[in-house]
This record gives structure tokens, sequence and C-alpha cells, in this order.
């Protein structure tokens, strides 16, 4: 799996991209962590990683996850935050627990725009996300692999996993964009998405920004929430 990794001082940030992006996405948090150690994996189905083999869903995606940090973060003590935008929100949970469990110190997690479950609706139904996340797969081919339906369909449409951090004595901080992906759009994550995402992690702190989903990735309370866990 190809992975982004610039050199720097720790606590190393660990980013996790979302579904139909690549570790580019995080060009701007990397401007504003000037002199961190930054590492962000192409996860497997995505740009230079496309045709990188793993288990479906997120829990494939999380194996992948720890192969990395076994690699990259050793040598900065394994001290790390971890970052997650949509997908790789939903991902962070997954890839924490098992970070901890295998001896590396998280100081915090990051989720933006993700780890709370959508609102129930007619479009996070199994069929219909499978069916979207397959077109898309199929117009973006040069990108993005087939596996795109069972990742979205693992973020959108079952039990999100939050509850994997209760145990684990670390902040966990949720920001939200105020719209979808266009100004007009709605929100991705409504308030009900998020208290019955607090309802599975009580100390998650929240908070939410006026910017739309994929402008989160540019938002400086992103790399100030880094630099708090830090």
């Amino acid at each position: 799996m190809k992975v982004h990794n610039r050199p720097g001082e720790g606590p190393t940030v660990l980013a996790l991209h979302g579904l139909s992006s690549t570790a580019a996405v995080w060009g701007d948090l990397e401007r504003r962590l000037a002199g961190r150690h930054l590492v962000a994996p192409h996860l497997p189905g995505r740009g230079p990683s496309r045709a990188v083999p793993a288990l479906d869903g997120l829990d494939g995606l999380a194996d992948v996850v720890l192969e990395t940090a076994d690699r990259s973060l050793w040598a900065a003590a394994g001290e790390t935050v971890v970052v997650g935008h949509s997908m790789g929100a939903f991902l962070a949970p997954i890839a924490v627990r098992r970070m901890v469990d295998a001896g590396f110190r998280v100081r915090g997690v990051v989720l933006l725009d993700g780890g709370p479950r959508p609102a129930p609706s007619a479009l996070t139904h199994p069929l219909v996300v499978r069916t979207l996340f397959t077109g898309i797969a199929l117009t973006q081919f040069w990108k993005l692999s087939f596996r795109a339906g069972d990742d979205a369909v693992d973020c959108l449409s079952r039990p999100d996993r939050l509850r994997l951090l209760n145990d684990l004595d670390m902040p966990v901080h949720l920001i939200a964009a105020a719209s979808g992906a266009r100004p007009s759009s709605p929100e991705f994550l409504s308030d009900q998405a998020i208290s019955a995402g607090l309802a599975e992690l009580a100390r998650m702190t929240t908070e939410r920004v006026d910017t739309t989903h994929e402008g989160l990735l540019k938002h400086p309370a992103v790399a100030a929430a880094v630099r708090r866990m830090s």
C-alpha cells in the first residue's frame, strides 16, 4: 500500500481519508501542521493503492492501517493522534482500538463528519448505498475500485463503532460540517445522528463549523483540534 510519510516531530498525525479520495486531501492540514510527522495512507481500493488487496469493509481497511502503523510509527515511539474524514472517521475507532491493543499510544482522535452513523433514511438503505457507490466506482474507475460499495454500506448502513473507544483514556472530538456536498445541501450528520453517537460515546466532544463536507479538510478547526491533543 502506498503511504505518504512526511518526517517531522511527534506525536505522529495518522490521517485517514474518505471513501472516494486519497491521501492527497490532507495537503492543507499538512501545511498547517508544518514540522509535524504526518502519515497518510492511500487506503486500499483508492488512487495509487487501487489494486491493493484487503478484506471487505472497514475491518479489512483497519487491518491495513495497523500494518501501516507497524511500519511507520514505531520510530516515533508509537505516540499518535488519529484524524479521519468521512469514511476515515468511521474507520478510525476500529483502527484505534487495534492500535491500542497492539501497544501504540494514541493521544486523541479527531473525527470529521463521520463516526456517528447518519440518521436512517431511504438514502442509507444498504441496496441504495451499494448501488450508488458502485456507480461512482464505474465513473471513477481510474482511482476507485468496486470495493467502494461494500465500504459505503459499512459506513452508512451498519451500527457505528464508537463504543470501541469507551474504555480508552483519550479525548475524542467530532467536527461536523453545517452543509453537505454544497453550501445549500443538508448536513451529512444531523443533530439527531450526533446525539445517537453521544449515546455510544458520552465523553466525545463536538462542534459544528460553517463549511461543507469536503470543506472540513481545509478548515482551521481541524489543525487546532490536533494541536490540543498533542
